[in-house]
């Protein structure tokens, strides 16, 4: 029962805990874009991301390399792009 309690309190606290969090997301592949029809324009895979993070707060970098230190940064997001043929 301790367990559980445990287990919730941190499932409840968590995201108090990551709020304003800064976050790197690696758009590997920029050049694939697609239409959103809720922004109304071609977007890149980021985009979502970007978007539901200033949603909630948390601060970001995009860059389309990887930065050879990822100290500063809470959490990285990698977007590997769509397949092309």
């Amino acid at each position: 029962m301790r367990k559980y309690a445990l287990l919730f309190s941190l499932l409840f606290l968590i995201p108090f805990l990551a709020r304003g969090a800064n976050v790197y997301i690696w758009n590997y592949d920029p050049l694939d874009t697609f239409f959103d029809s809720e922004a109304g324009m071609t977007v890149n895979c980021a985009y979502g991301l970007e978007q539901a993070l200033s949603a909630n707060g948390h601060t970001f970098t995009t860059g389309t390399s990887l930065p050879t230190t990822l100290n500063g940064y809470a959490a990285v997001f990698v977007t590997l792009g769509w397949y092309r043929c």
